[in-house]
């Protein structure tokens, strides 16, 4: 028999409960009590998602969010280092196309 996660009280109805004489047991028996909607839980439902929350936001603001502006201040000193290094490379082969320029005309003449 398959189970599913909160489908229980619906897989463990007795066939007795499907006779017309016990309708009102049926009906009682197929709602499903979800403890989400229960008044009695309440209290305890969001007493934990406090407790969640709390841990959380404490997590997100001394884990994860330094550690999202230590990599985007890494980025960017290598973005940084990449584009000076670029912009030399750039300047070596303008100088280094000059040179073969003017070595060739001195050669050819």
């Amino acid at each position: 028999m398959l189970l599913v996660i909160g489908l229980e009280p619906i897989l463990f109805i007795k066939k007795s409960d499907f006779k017309s004489d016990v309708s009102t047991n049926f009906t009682k028996r197929a709602s499903l009590s979800i403890p989400q909607f229960d008044i009695l839980t309440l209290g305890a439902q969001v007493f934990g998602l406090l407790i969640t929350l709390s841990f959380f936001y404490y997590f997100s603001i001394h884990i994860v969010i330094p550690n999202f502006i230590e990599v985007k201040k890494f980025r960017t000193k290598k973005i940084m280092k990449n584009t000076s290094s670029i912009s030399s490379m750039n300047l070596d082969i303008i100088n280094n196309k000059k040179l073969i320029v003017n070595s060739y005309k001195l050669f050819m003449q």
